[in-house]
């Protein structure tokens, strides 16, 4: 299956920044970047699935495929933080003024994808960021699955809740 929509923000979108922040480090199977765009997978609740985004002239063109394809398509303005009002962010410290005065396009994605952030997140809990990255690579490389449609080489959707609680400790 595949779905595809686009989407303008009316705002400026810092693409690579916004869905960025949802990688787990170089080497992430689950997100790639090329010539075509950011590439992402997801198990959702639909299935497997791949989601391109290729942003130009203020508008981002989104394709996904799998059995999540529809469901990813769906959630493309949150992702891009269609959900985030940064005109109600007044940060207290300076360096935090900077920072937001330095990534004005960047907005807080909204991926729809509890367990999978979540587990991501305890293992950064557990650990150093090199182990955890590195621990999360291995568990959705062996675990996970290929990433359907034309994903890059290597890409894999992270196992869904159902696979993780067989994975003995």
């Amino acid at each position: 299956m595949t779905a595809s929509c686009t989407y303008a923000p009316g705002h400026r979108l810092d693409l690579a920044g916004t869905v960025g922040a949802l990688s787990r480090g170089r080497g992430d199977p689950t997100t790639a970047r090329d010539a075509r765009g950011l590439w992402r997978t997801a198990a959702t609740p639909e299935g497997p699935g791949t989601l391109l985004l290729a942003g130009r002239d203020g508008v981002v063109a989104a394709t996904a495929w799998g059995p999540g394809a529809d469901w990813l398509i769906a959630g493309v303005p949150e992702l891009l933080g269609s959900t985030d009002s940064p005109e109600t962010f007044v940060p207290g410290h300076p360096l935090l003024r900077d920072a937001a005065l330095r990534r004005v396009g960047m907005r807080t994605p909204r991926c729809r994808l509890v367990f999978e952030m979540t587990m991501a997140a305890v293992l950064e809990q557990k650990v150093t960021g090199r182990e955890a990255r590195r621990s999360w690579r291995e568990i959705v490389r062996r675990f996970g699955t290929p990433a359907p449609g034309p994903a890059p080489a290597g890409m894999r959707v992270a196992p869904p809740a159902t696979v993780v609680r067989r994975i003995p400790s």
